[in-house]
């Protein structure tokens, strides 16, 4: 009898093990990827949750709007992974000819012709990329030679925005690492993962309704709204010299919940509203979704903002509507944009597929 509650207990004690094990495996290895931006010098740097990695150089501050250009290296997460490159340019001068052809020149040396195509951006070759890369840590001079139209791409940030990516993937110390090579194993770099699916869930129909101040429900609900935020995220909502902008829309969302949307900020090019997910009677908050929308409808929120920067960057976010909270679904942002109208590429940190419900 003994000896059977012993391997009884052992038995539950292996068990408990194997138990927790699953669950630390469970959050660790299979936690979705969490995606960064990083820029130094004339280089900036986007990951996303796919792994995927995009770095994009500029042409330095003292060319802005005159000879534009831009160069995009992308990278996936994975064991051998190849980098893709493409450049893309502009010319400040509307009447100036954009040549057909450029030589791609590294330190004086020439790497070949690079063919302007389709709204003025191309992709470079394979030789032409190994070039580029290994100009990375060199203090190089890139030069897209087209005489006196010329473009000259800065080295400066280069090596910085390629190591962060190296490490974003885990590849520093591996064979495929862009700048610290080393002798470990590229079977455990960063691994790609699928882009997530994200279902949108209508909303049931129902009238929008519209409170403004100075009526009662205004304030009665913008006080519980007060709890989820801070006065610096969302002033409007705190002060009292705001009260002509004040309102609250109320959305039904499901029998039992309501989107609710109030003014929280306002600049000089850009404005946020505050979006709230509550119960139907409007006295509890269960979910703050952001406090700088700026678009969107009952299921699908988007906040799109200008940046500060030549060019007027941009930074958007989208979330959706699940059936039971809004999904943040899409992130990007330019950290720079040197002349170009939004920023040169776009750069994202967070990607997902939109699906609509099938009901």
């Amino acid at each position: 009898m003994k000896n059977t509650k012993m391997k009884d207990d052992i038995k539950s004690h292996l068990k408990t093990i194997l138990l927790i094990c699953s669950s630390f495996a469970s959050t660790s290895i299979f936690a979705e990827i969490k995606g960064i931006s990083f820029s130094h010098g004339d280089w900036e740097l986007a990951c996303d949750n796919t792994g995927t990695c995009r770095a994009a150089g500029y042409h330095t501050d003292e060319n802005s709007f005159e000879n534009m250009v831009s160069v995009l290296l992308t990278r996936k997460a994975g064991t051998s992974t190849p980098v893709k490159a493409e450049f893309t340019m502009m010319v400040g001068d509307e009447k100036a000819v954009i040549p057909k052809q450029y030589i791609l020149k590294i330190n004086g040396q020439s790497y070949g012709k690079v063919s302007n195509q389709e709204e003025n951006s191309t992709t470079l070759t394979p030789q032409q990329i190994q070039a580029l890369l290994k100009s990375a840590t060199q203090n190089s001079e890139i030069i897209l030679d087209a005489g006196k139209n010329s473009l000259v791409l800065s080295g400066s940030g280069m090596s910085a925005v390629l190591l962060k990516m190296d490490e974003f993937q885990k590849r520093v110390g591996t064979s495929s690492a862009l700048i610290k090579k080393g002798n470990r194993a590229n079977e455990n770099v960063l691994q790609p993962e699928a882009i997530p699916v994200v279902t949108v869930q209508p909303a049931i129909k129902g009238k929008m309704i519209e409170y403004k101040s100075p009526h009662i429900e205004v304030e009665r609900i913008q006080n519980i709204l007060k709890r989820t935020t801070t006065e610096e995220d969302c002033y409007i909502l705190f002060n009292e010299q705001d009260a002509d902008v004040r309102q609250v829309i109320v959305t039904p969302l499901t029998k039992d919940k309501s989107l609710v949307r109030s003014p929280c900020w306002s600049g000089a090019y850009n404005f946020g509203s505050g979006a709230w997910v509550m119960d139907h009677k409007l006295t509890k908050v269960y979910q703050m979704v952001s406090n700088s929308i700026s678009d969107g409808d009952s299921v699908m929120l988007n906040a799109s903002h200008k940046g500060r920067g030549l060019g007027d960057c941009w930074s958007s976010e989208e979330w959706v509507w699940n059936g039971q909270k809004f999904i943040q679904s899409y992130e990007a942002a330019n950290l720079q944009c040197k002349g170009f109208p939004g920023g040169a590429w776009t750069m994202p940190t967070k990607i997902s597929k939109i699906k609509e419900s099938a009901r």
